[in-house]
């Protein structure tokens, strides 16, 4: 669950949690541009959205990479890990 907070010059930054994460890089992946965190487009001087670079790509890719990894490891780990059902 993504947390606002507000820090030194008193401006709200919204955080989110690894999973959180992982989807806003799905997004900007398949569209090629970039979100805020609480997912709004990313608009430069000139009122056109910012497309993400090759390096910016390559980052988000591999933060993905490395959380299906570590999900793989987590499974060899643990084979009998059942995931608990969310009741809210």
């Amino acid at each position: 669950m993504s947390v606002t907070v507000r820090n030194s010059r008193g401006n709200d930054v919204v955080l989110l949690n690894p999973s959180e994460r992982a989807l806003k890089y799905s997004i900007e992946m398949k569209h090629k541009k970039a979100l805020t965190n609480t997912g709004i487009r990313k608009m430069d001087k000139d009122g056109k959205q910012i497309r993400l670079t090759d390096e910016q790509l390559a980052y988000r890719a591999g933060y993905l990479a490395h959380q299906k990894d570590s999900n793989k490891a987590f499974m060899s780990k643990h084979p009998t890990y059942k995931r608990k059902a969310n009741r809210h």
